[in-house]
């Protein structure tokens, strides 16, 4: 009962049926009182079998993320404001709870992953629908200004024109969903996370079954991902392309693959008509942002500026996960979010050398690590910090460790290297990631700032 009413919540959360055909039931609370009877089952269950799908690290770094969060706001004097920004972030960091609790198994982790990724194909072809037809296009399609300058402001679409059918060029049609995945880029890197999570319903030997079940989804979310226009995806779908095929197609290969697609996509007009260039309006608000975000950061170093305080302190939001943690919770709260990163790589990384044979298809391991590059990649572009996604996801490569330590059996003639195996996977505090997470620390420092001078120089400033 308690896996069933956590993966319930899962598809609700993303699917939103209420907001999106019965939004008069929203004051009711469905969604929190779901949670709190999937939360409290999933305890009973936890004590019950006294398992959890995370180590002691894992949750001491969502502790002091959490601390970061209050200390952010109790250095400015504002204790109310200590206690709301917990209770705002609560929704991400207990989700990432509920989540260990429930994911204690390799068959509950698959199946998670294909809720998720059914849940949000489910959303793209809602889009898609809308975007054709117009059904609650007010929901489901955004309607942002062009960027073309030379067309008459006063010309625009039909009143009960579908997005696809509007031909006066005044907008551009932006497909989105609801909830946390309102805005269009948001919508566009769920989709990005979910494509690799599609491959866990793959069969050998069924291709028929495998075009169904994973081809026309994954087209669905490629055709959605495009109605989004989010140039961010396009960066995601690269990333997660070089780190997927490099393998089996080789370096030159995978390059000349990505030069194909990227050929494509601007073909198709990917970015809606928005260049990909830092001197493009957009993209050089966006690195203006990042330098806002570094001189706030100068300002107060050791815990930032406060919780969801950046745009107080400038027009538009950082544009760039790192920047946004680093300007709103200084090193202090730095240290735990990419901490957090780090532990799941490093986990996956872990599960990922089993010492048994791997079932056919992709290994769950490898699908979590290109999810994670597909999210990270688009979170560069992205104020996405405190996302419930990443926390999900990041409970997902928890998950993966933890099945890997616990599930994983031990071959005839193995014992000695198969228990020293097990001995780096089962023991997080004795892996190197505190020297990983600062040297991630400062690489992810160094990367924004290149940006940033790069811009600067190629602007002339």
């Amino acid at each position: 009962m308690s896996f069933f009413l956590f993966t319930l919540y899962i598809a609700l959360n993303f699917v939103r049926p209420v907001e999106l055909l019965a939004p008069e039931l929203g004051a009711y609370r469905p969604m929190l009182w779901l949670w709190l009877i999937a939360f409290a089952a999933a305890c009973v269950e936890a004590l019950q079998q006294r398992r959890v799908a995370a180590s002691s690290l894992h949750f001491l770094l969502l502790g002091g993320l959490m601390l970061a969060i209050a200390a952010s706001q109790l250095k400015q004097g504002w204790l109310g404001g200590a206690i709301g920004s917990v209770a705002n972030f609560s929704t991400s960091s207990m989700l990432f709870v509920l989540a260990t609790l429930n994911l204690t198994s390799s068959k509950r982790l698959e199946a998670t992953g294909k809720v998720l990724a059914a849940s949000i194909v489910a959303m793209a072809l809602l889009g898609i629908v809308s975007y054709h037809t117009g059904w609650n296009v007010d929901k489901l399609v955004l309607a942002q200004n062009s960027y073309d300058e030379t067309l008459d402001p006063d010309i625009g679409p039909e009143a009960g024109t579908a997005p696809a059918q509007d031909t006066s060029g005044k907008y551009l049609w932006r497909l989105h969903a609801l909830g946390f995945l309102q805005d269009p880029n948001d919508f566009a890197q769920a989709m990005i996370v979910s494509l690799p999570l599609l491959l866990l319903g793959y069969r050998a030997g069924r291709r028929l079954r495998n075009a169904v079940v994973i081809g026309l989804p994954a087209a669905a979310l490629l055709y959605a991902i495009q109605l989004t226009h989010s140039r961010g995806a396009l960066v995601a779908l690269a990333a997660m392309l070089f780190f997927g095929a490099r393998r089996t197609l080789g370096l030159f290969k995978t390059a000349m693959l990505g030069v194909v697609l990227a050929v494509a996509s601007l073909a198709m007009s990917f970015g809606g008509g928005r260049e990909f260039s830092t001197q493009e309006q957009s993209a050089g608000d966006r690195i203006d942002a990042w330098y806002a975000g570094f001189m706030m950061f100068k300002s107060s170093p050791l815990f930032g500026i406060g919780y969801g305080n950046f745009t107080d302190h400038h027009d538009l939001t950082a544009h760039n996960s790192f920047v946004l943690c680093l300007a709103e919770l200084g090193l202090f709260g730095y240290v735990f979010w990419v901490g957090m990163i780090v532990i799941a790589f490093i986990g996956l990384q872990r599960a990922r050398q089993k010492l048994a044979v791997q079932p056919a298809g992709v290994p769950t391991p490898e699908l979590l690590f290109l999810a994670m590059v597909g999210f990270l990649a688009c979170a560069w572009f992205l104020s996405r910090t405190y996302q419930p996604t990443l926390y999900l996801l990041l409970a997902l490569c928890a998950s993966a460790w933890y099945c890997a330590v616990n599930e994983e059996p031990v071959a005839a003639g193995q014992g000695t290297a198969v228990l020293r195996a097990r001995a780096m996977l089962q023991s997080p505090w004795r892996w190197p990631w505190l020297r990983y997470t600062v040297v991630s620390m400062f690489a992810s420092v160094a990367l924004v700032q290149s940006f940033v001078v790069a811009s600067r120089m190629s602007a002339g400033g």
